[in-house]
């Protein structure tokens, strides 16, 4: 025995579900923003801080977008000298002893915030699915 079942409402229900995870997209993007944001601020105020010698690093400081979401950069044309910096994962990830000019400076100034934060992105981005959620349904 063969049955098919079909609905005249199918291509209308497509587009929906794909209008919701086009929103979806939006939404998490605009959460990943405003954390990346908030990471970016902690690397330049809260130890470990991105090191200052002569600021061309720290100017370099962005939130940019991804295909996933957004990311927290550093490197580029500085912008109070107009240097181009190429040298931000070093000094990321250079974990000898060193004294920096700037107090509280150090490696892993934005791993160790995007750590720290870790628990509040997933709860940010929850939230936000969650209300997107309510609204839609």
């Amino acid at each position: 025995m063969l049955f098919r079942i079909s609905s005249h409402d199918l291509p209308r229900i497509q587009m929906k579900l794909q209008t919701v995870v086009a929103k979806i997209n939006i939404r998490t993007k605009t959460s990943t923003k405003r954390i990346a944001e908030l990471i970016l601020k902690d690397s330049q105020t809260i130890p470990p801080m991105v090191p200052r010698d002569t600021g061309d690093l720290e100017s370099t400081g962005r939130v940019e977008g991804t295909p996933q979401g957004h990311a927290v950069v550093y490197g580029g044309k500085a912008g109070s000298s107009g240097k181009f910096v190429d040298y931000a994962e070093f000094v990321h990830d250079d974990l000898r002893d060193r004294k920096y000019k700037r107090p509280g400076s150090g490696p892993k100034f934005v791993e160790t915030h995007v750590l720290r934060r870790f628990d509040e992105m997933k709860t940010v981005m929850s939230a936000d699915l969650q209300q997107f959620l309510n609204e839609e349904f």
